[in-house]
């Protein structure tokens, strides 16, 4: 007989839909490249001005927000690592 465990969800809603966000907005920039491409054989001129403007974009924001950002990454992984290591989280 299988002992079911309850988990005990956290006390903010926002906690647990942090990671799942994160991993869409990557999933969309991975996905954005498939009709880019087909722009890019259909139209190069269109295509090559899209990634113009999307290298402005990430250009412009300032570098200590993708520092803060790493920081914030790197620390909640090596914490959740730490803390399955030790047996506090499963």
């Amino acid at each position: 007989m299988a002992i079911l465990k309850r988990r005990i969800a956290p006390p903010d809603p926002w906690t647990s839909r942090a990671r799942p966000a994160f991993l869409y907005v990557m999933y969309g920039l991975l996905l954005w490249s498939v009709p880019l491409g087909l722009i890019g054989g259909a139209r190069p001129d269109v295509a090559q001005a899209i990634i113009g403007a999307m290298q402005a974009y990430f250009n412009a924001l300032p570098e200590p927000l993708y520092a803060l950002f790493g920081t914030g990454y790197l620390g909640y992984t090596a914490a959740r690592a730490w803390g399955k290591s030790k047996g506090a989280e499963r």
